[in-house]
């Protein structure tokens, strides 16, 4: 029996391998769409996925089935799941639709590439012949460095033989109208075959130059090791108010196990409870005890302020700055923009989707509001108005600074999460000091 079981699955192995049958493509498809929308696959349910595109091996972030290492020291090399990656997310916000991105994941595999890459390099011929020059050039600007891919097929085929490329559908066709709407084959699927090349290409030279990422630990929602939650390779779900901008054709539902995402808790729960299930409101509160922290030191400081005529439980954006020894103050944009790069420097990632467009920005700056409204209401932050013509400011309450040093929090904000202490002392410190270099070397130059 056991014999049987084995010989089904390297069947099933040995099919995924090749990926230009409809049912193997789409197999892997609806595969690729449960990762994108859970954020992570059981190892179970990855393997066929990987068997039949070996480069995203070192594209996806394993998820330990244990403690890494035992008493002896040896390594447990069973991973319980894979999640998103940056690198993955990233090429999805450079796709238009997600279609786009389970197609580029496809053609990671060599076999589905060759005919995109026929079809790329006959549209490539095509723009040479006219008289226009520019139809060429922007057709090489469209595919980016995947046109080096397209100049290598051209040059195996010289320009004269009858195995000149030919714009013709190819083997996974219904597929693609399945998910574009169209064929890459079509006049119309030009730009979409480009992006999807150019994607592909930035992806498969990643999987060149990486190793295998390193497995790291389930969500720990006992809050036990809760600073550890939030390591290297992890993904953050976006805040609750921006999750409907990105249901499409089903919910988006984060698997809480493996990505840092909001739970609901029960009004009544400790703060040591909700911050182990809400990592926004631990990540804002723990900014706030930082900013409480430095500015005991009397040596600059931290600032959160409200830009005048906004209302501090609703506000559209709050503004980060830091105060020089001397009482100078150097903006750093929004609470948004310090969030998003402070996360980028822990190498955590926003999922489902976030660039670091303006319009991105305000939609994040956004979302903060309704956090920001329960921590004053729960009194962890606290506003400050100012004088006639001066922005109020946010800072940690007293009653929750007081708690921060006493139990059970005072391991959670000592000892426990000192590294990401560091890294929002450090970043506001960095931006401080390159403001600063800048506005001298202007005024040098003026």
């Amino acid at each position: 029996m056991v014999a049987v079981v084995q010989d089904s699955n390297m069947g099933s192995l040995a099919q995924a391998r090749s990926l230009l049958s409809h049912e193997a493509a789409q197999g892997c498809c609806q595969l690729l769409s449960q990762l994108w929308f859970s954020g992570g696959l059981a190892a179970s349910k990855t393997a066929v996925l990987l068997a039949a595109i070996p480069a995203l091996k070192k594209l996806l972030q394993p998820i330990a089935a244990g403690a890494v290492g035992d008493i002896a020291g040896d390594v447990n090399e069973k991973n319980s799941a894979y999640c998103l990656s940056e690198p993955l997310l990233n090429a999805y916000n450079e796709l238009s639709q997600l279609g786009e991105w389970q197609l580029a994941q496809l053609g990671l595999n060599p076999e589905v590439r060759a005919h995109w890459l026929n079809l790329a390099a006959a549209r490539c011929r095509e723009a040479g012949a006219m008289s226009d020059p520019q139809v060429l050039v922007k057709l090489i600007q469209q595919l980016g460095n995947a046109s080096e891919w397209v100049f290598t097929q051209l040059e195996s085929i010289g320009v004269t033989t009858e195995a000149a490329p030919q714009i013709a559908a190819g083997p996974l066709a219904q597929l693609e109208r399945d998910l574009l709407g169209h064929s890459l084959n079509d006049n119309a699927a030009i730009p979409a075959l480009c992006r999807i090349l150019r994607a592909c290409f930035k992806l498969h030279a990643l999987s060149e130059q990486n190793e295998t990422l390193t497995p790291i630990q389930p969500v720990d929602t006992s809050a036990k090791q809760l600073a550890n939650n939030w390591c290297h390779g992890r993904l953050l779900a976006l805040p609750d108010a921006l999750f409907s901008e990105y249901n499409f054709n089903q919910p988006i539902n984060p698997n809480a196990d493996w990505l840092l995402v909001s739970r609901p808790v029960n009004d009544e729960a400790k703060l040591i409870e909700r911050f182990a299930h809400q990592p926004w409101w631990f990540l804002l509160s723990l900014l706030s005890f930082v900013q409480d922290a430095w500015a005991a030191e009397q040596r600059g400081g931290l600032l959160l302020t409200l830009p005048a005529g906004q209302n501090a439980f609703s506000p559209s954006q709050v503004n980060v700055a830091v105060q020089g020894i001397d009482g100078d103050e150097v903006g750093l944009g929004s609470l948004a923009e310090f969030l998003v790069q402070l996360l980028s420097e822990l190498n955590i990632a926003l999922y489902p989707a976030l660039t670091d467009s303006a319009e991105d920005m305000q939609h994040l700056n956004r979302a903060l509001s309704p956090l920001i409204a329960e921590l004053l209401a729960k009194k962890i932050w606290q506003f400050l108005e100012a004088g006639r013509g001066e922005p109020g400011h946010y800072r940690i309450h007293p009653e929750f600074s007081d708690a921060c040093y006493s139990l059970p929090l005072a391991p959670l904000f000592g000892y426990k999460s000192q590294y990401l202490q560091q890294a929002i002392k450090l970043l506001a410190q960095t931006n401080y000091a390159n403001k600063k270099r800048t506005s001298a070397a202007n005024r040098i130059h003026s």
